[in-house]
């Protein structure tokens, strides 16, 4: 079949609107219905968070170099927990930048700090110094030996361990136990 003189006969099918360009439309708006639904917005909006914009902001909070790899994972683990983490991380990191602080303790003594913003900056804080995330019933352990509560002591005092050795855990104690003690 010759379709070269199609289009010179039909002039309204070659203007753009045809029902296959319809289909097309209709099945991207679907496909973007069912990706928004699908993802919730917060998490493409923490897609704009690039590791190193955390990493900076946890070297500024923290005061010192911190490990990459770690980043990614306290990152993953906050994000997960607060769902306004990554608006809070962008609007902390622009603050800093705006306000030229060079040191945590100067963010740490605004009077008028916004409260969602210092609470994003004690969760990190609190992240790299204990190497856990949230609360104890629900705690998530990025890392225990490299969390920086040992630093101070580093090639001083060992960095304790889970436990005595072996045959050292016992059954957990009654709640009742536990007050009468």
């Amino acid at each position: 079949m010759d379709r070269s003189n199609m289009n010179t006969q039909h002039p309204e099918v070659s203007a753009g609107f045809s029902r296959r360009n319809l289909l097309r439309g209709s099945v991207a708006l679907g496909l973007a219905a069912l990706a928004g639904s699908v993802m919730p917005w917060q998490s493409v909006m923490a897609a704009q968070v690039s590791n190193d914009d955390f990493m900076a902001l946890s070297q500024f909070l923290v005061s010192r170099p911190v490990n990459p790899v770690l980043a990614a994972r306290y990152y993953t683990a906050l994000d997960k927990r607060a769902p306004n983490f990554s608006t809070n991380v962008l609007a902390l990191k622009q603050l800093i930048a705006a306000q030229g602080y060079k040191h945590v303790d100067e963010y740490l003594a605004q009077a008028d700090a916004d409260a969602s913003l210092k609470a994003t900056a004690t969760s990190i804080i609190s992240a790299w110094y204990l190497g856990i995330v949230g609360e104890p019933a629900t705690a998530e352990l990025i890392a225990y030996s490299l969390a920086m509560m040992y630093v101070p002591t580093h090639g001083i005092l060992a960095i304790p361990t889970y436990g005595g050795g072996p045959a050292t855990w016992g059954p957990k104690p009654d709640a009742a136990q536990d007050s009468k003690a």
